[in-house]
């Protein structure tokens, strides 16, 4: 890190340290540095997670605990392993505790937080809390990454598609001051091909994930009749998603609402809002209690359970509500992004 001399129109190196060296420990300040504010040291590496628990057991069979366990946006489960310098078994450790927590189900998650962190977590999720832990990544965060784990990441996620990020770490010190500057470096993917990457994956979705044939296949596994019977009768007009049995309806060529098939009810999600919203849905839907707002109150989420609750929404978002005074609009990118997030889930 260089400090700016404006004066003299220069630069002037600061101090690099090694952690050892000036006793910043792994778990007693590393991973409590991370766990005390871990919205400021997600953004600094370039992610949008939500920090479950530290030293985790993610097996009753093993006594290895996990650093960090997090969910993204889409509810993928995030095992973060932390070095304060190089290991050469940094990624195979973090491997087997993905591959424990791959067992776990959504409410094992849950059972991690209490009663206002399941709250905040559903506020923070773009998906129903249902789907918790449909894929697992991998953070590693360390001083520096041996050959050998560098090149394993990039083999596991070219040849297999494993989501895996290698965070380098260096601190700095402004001698000036005393203050200390902890530097993050994301050494794989490269920013650069991490963009690229998500832009292919848009353009080409991967077609293993897909797993139903036709929309009878998709309906087969719902237990609710009026689910069933609205999908059949909106995929006629509605434009789908039959990767994800979703349902979108648009404004003037944005789309506005999805509508996704679940067991027992249909989820629903809308990107923006208009006066009164909560209130428009609540006095519409047999479930009014599921009506919330999401995405730092941008969105909301509700949940379609019976006839007349399809009805409603359909007569709302193809009629009704084409012509209200929307708050802000649908946002162009996070739609692209939503699309492709659910894309990427298997």
């Amino acid at each position: 890190m260089l400090r700016i001399d404006r004066q003299q129109k220069r630069f002037e190196s600061l101090p690099a340290p090694a952690l050892a060296d000036v006793a910043f420990r792994e778990v007693g300040d590393l991973q409590k540095c991370i766990a005390n504010n871990p919205d400021a040291f997600f953004g600094e590496i370039g992610q949008k997670l939500f920090l479950l628990k530290t030293e985790v057991h993610p097996s009753q069979t093993v006594q290895d605990r996990i650093d960090l366990l997090a969910l993204d946006e889409e509810g993928n489960s995030v095992v973060i392993e932390l070095k304060r310098d190089n290991h050469k078994l940094h990624l195979l450790q973090a491997i087997s505790y993905a591959a424990m927590i791959a067992h776990w189900q959504p409410n094992d998650f849950l059972e991690l937080l209490d009663e206002s962190g399941v709250e905040r977590l559903e506020n923070f999720l773009e998906e129903d809390k249902e789907n918790i832990n449909r894929r697992q990544k991998i953070i590693l965060i360390a001083e520096a990454f041996d050959y050998s784990v560098l090149v394993s990441a990039e083999w596991l996620s070219e040849n297999f598609g494993v989501d895996i990020v290698c965070c380098r770490l260096s601190l700095s010190k402004d001698e000036q001051t005393d203050t200390e500057y902890l530097v993050c470096t994301n050494v794989f993917p490269a920013p650069e091909i991490a963009r690229q990457a998500i832009a292919r994956g848009r353009m080409n979705p991967p077609t293993s994930e897909i797993r139903w044939s036709d929309w009878d296949t998709a309906l087969s596994d719902n237990d609710n009749p009026a689910v069933t019977s609205y999908f059949r009768q909106a995929l006629v007009t509605q434009e789908s998603n039959l990767g994800k049995r979703i349902l979108w309806y648009r404004i003037n060529d944005k789309r506005y609402w999805f509508v996704s098939v679940r067991n027992g009810f249909a989820y629903a999600w809308q990107y923006a809002r208009f006066a009164g919203d909560i209130q428009y849905w609540q006095e519409r839907l047999s479930h009014p209690e599921d009506v919330c707002p999401v995405k730092a109150e941008k969105s909301l989420r509700f949940r379609l359970y019976t006839e007349k609750d399809f009805e409603n929404f359909h007569k709302a978002a193809t009629n009704d509500l084409q012509t209200v005074q929307w708050l802000s609009s649908a946002p162009d990118n996070e739609t692209d992004q939503v699309e492709s997030d659910l894309d990427e889930q298997p």
